[in-house]
């Protein structure tokens, strides 16, 4: 009998992890797309402010040896600050635009998945022009990472 009620006892932790692990699933989703509406006007600026000052100031670095270091470092924040601007508005439009499923599947896809995801999604309503947006910020993001880190190791052979 004590052998019964255990794994009885057993089978029902089992259930209510399962459950708990879809409750916590749902809770960083939805936690996720509710700070997502409060920082995506702040990040869509910040990332307008960081554009200006990558085509300013930390591009025209990038051609003098001496600051070419600089320059590198300063393109590979402006892709995180790319990035995360990205990664919110991808999720915010996979989840208006096909739903919490959808965002789970993106999110259980390496977490960038929301990302080809809501290129999909805006591709098949017909906004081609969201999803140009996409790719050009998709773009940015790994374009400046990639100078960034080419313009520091220039900077590295140069300090050699």
């Amino acid at each position: 009998m004590v052998e019964y009620i255990k794994s009885v006892g057993g089978f029902i932790i089992g259930i209510a992890g399962f459950f708990l692990i879809i409750f916590l699933a749902v809770f960083f989703i939805k936690g996720g797309l509710w700070l997502g509406e409060i920082v995506m006007p702040w990040l869509a600026f910040m990332m307008w402010l960081v554009f200006v000052i990558d085509i300013l100031i930390v591009l025209p670095l990038g051609i003098f040896n001496k600051t070419k270091g600089v320059s590198g470092f300063g393109l590979v924040i402006s892709s995180y600050v790319y990035g995360v601007t990205l990664w919110f508005w991808s999720l915010l439009l996979t989840y208006s635009i096909w739903g919490v499923g959808a965002v789970i599947i993106g999110i259980f896809l390496a977490g960038i998945g929301v990302v080809p995801l809501a290129m999909i999604a805006t591709a098949m309503e017909g906004e081609w022009a969201v999803t140009g947006e996409i790719i050009l910020l998709l773009i940015f993001t790994f374009g400046s990472r990639m100078l960034g880190f080419y313009f520091a190791q220039k900077a590295d052979e140069l300090a050699y």
